[in-house]
């Protein structure tokens, strides 16, 4: 119970954190995120640990980097979901704003259908290789808060 309540609470929070944006888009981003990452992922993004990678305060450090922006696209189950450019761009925008507002880069300039278009396929076909390399690159610049494995 006391867990749900938490998810409750995360969700809430989430949706007014997205006030950078429509509201319908945050609903929509909320939707996609359940019906196409929630599952794996899990409902506050934490990720199951060995086997999925935990997305809630890691993925902002990720976009800070070009390497890592475009890894982020090219994830297979971004690549390959059935979101369009439009949304996967919003589900991606909602993510960073809501569960990675303290590692979101200064800066940040949100993901656009157009940018998703151009850079989201093919999908990576070796996931652990590139996030090992870009989280080696973290830490060589001193950001070590995101485990190299998963």
């Amino acid at each position: 119970m006391k867990r749900a309540a938490v998810v409750l609470l995360a969700a809430c929070v989430a949706n007014a954190a997205f006030a950078e944006g429509d509201a319908n888009d945050a609903a929509r981003a909320r939707q996609g995120w359940v019906l196409n990452c929630m599952g794996c992922h899990t409902a506050d993004g934490s990720g199951i640990p060995g086997k999925v990678p935990a997305l809630r305060n890691s993925l902002g450090h990720f976009v800070g980097m070009p390497e890592g922006r475009e890894f982020v696209m090219r994830v297979p189950g971004a690549a390959n979901s059935a979101l369009s450019d439009a949304d996967l761009a919003n589900v991606l925008n909602w993510v960073l704003a809501t569960m990675n507002a303290t590692t979101r880069p200064a800066g940040f300039r949100p993901y656009t259908a157009e940018e998703i278009a151009a850079h989201r396929r093919p999908a990576l076909t070796d996931v652990a290789r590139a996030r090992a390399g870009l989280v080696h690159r973290l830490q060589a610049d001193g950001i070590t808060s995101v485990p190299e494995h998963y």
